[in-house]
């Protein structure tokens, strides 16, 4: 594990972000920002983690008085399991995103990913998720993460598509009471039987998946008749890792808006910044300087 933070003073409260691999987070760019924006006294850095050894990482962690920290792939399932305390989402998803290491030891765990979805799509994209019908593809972590905070939203349905059908019909149960309590019809798919099944007209399509990381095409053959024709494609990956999911949703239907995850990795990291800091942050300015930044290097 990396030795995070030890250049900083004494009265600087410390947060890091753990994954494996780590070195590519823009986490600290996004959070020194926010610090910036807010006037707070923070540092943050990015920590490597083995990842046979995540439990004792954030025990050392704690000892060296770091205040809290952002959990990336793939330990956000023991962030979850390794908490004194979760938030209702993080039950829900089985995962963890953000971290509080209390001064008595224990650990506090949220999950702010589908808030920073959420707020991409509403806020940033101008797309109301209120009666709309909603395509999620997966049903791993980032589609557990998202699927609370886009029941919260109201729309009018949501199915979810996964090559295990048997995977996206598990996260609908665990979330079943919630849609019920908000009213929002939910149902479980097959990957390939999308383009068979009688759907409404989806008005916002979700990529969940890892299929633009792995190059792998999705099974979907007639996406122009399964989706409204100016409906918001958005793949939860950013920059060039999303070029191949929205560049295929945009050969087959050209009139659609496209949307990557940019705006949900700050959106998310605003919302762990405010739980930490008890302030939200602006976000608009560091998204903006995010994507040129993003679009200046390819």
């Amino acid at each position: 594990m990396s030795a995070p933070l030890d250049h900083t003073s004494p009265s600087t409260d410390q947060y890091v972000v753990i994954g494996n691999p780590i070195a590519h987070s823009r986490s600290p760019s996004i959070h020194q920002q926010f610090a910036a924006l807010t006037s707070q006294s923070m540092a943050y850095e990015r920590c490597l983690s083995p990842l046979e050894a995540f439990e004792a990482t954030l025990h050392q962690l704690r000892l060296q008085g770091i205040r809290g920290a952002n959990v990336t792939v793939p330990f956000k399932l023991q962030a979850a399991e390794l908490a004194h305390w979760r938030d209702p989402r993080v039950t829900l998803a089985q995962a963890a995103n953000t971290l509080v290491f209390e001064p008595n030891g224990q650990i506090r765990a949220y999950n702010t990913d589908g808030l920073g979805l959420v707020r991409d799509i509403a806020i940033n994209a101008k797309t109301h998720i209120t009666g709309q019908h909603l395509l999620l593809l997966g049903a791993g972590g980032a589609a557990a993460g998202a699927l609370a905070p886009l029941i919260e939203q109201q729309p009018a349905s949501i199915a979810i598509a996964n090559r295990t059908q048997a995977k996206a019909q598990e996260l609908v149960q665990r979330h079943q009471a919630l849609a019920q309590q908000w009213g929002v019809p939910m149902q479980a798919l097959a990957l390939e039987s999308v383009d068979s099944h009688a759907l409404p007209r989806i008005d916002i399509v979700i990529n969940a998946t890892a299929s633009s990381l792995q190059q792998a095409s999705l099974p979907i053959k007639r996406l122009d008749q399964l989706l409204n024709p100016e409906a918001l494609v958005y793949d939860m990956m950013y920059g060039p890792a999303a070029a191949p999911f929205l560049s295929w949703a945009q050969q087959q239907c050209p009139q659609v808006h496209l949307r990557d995850g940019l705006g949900m990795l700050v959106e998310q990291a605003a919302e762990a910044f405010a739980i930490w800091r008890g302030v939200r942050p602006p976000s608009a300015d560091v998204l903006q300087a995010l994507r040129q930044e993003i679009s200046a290097s390819h």
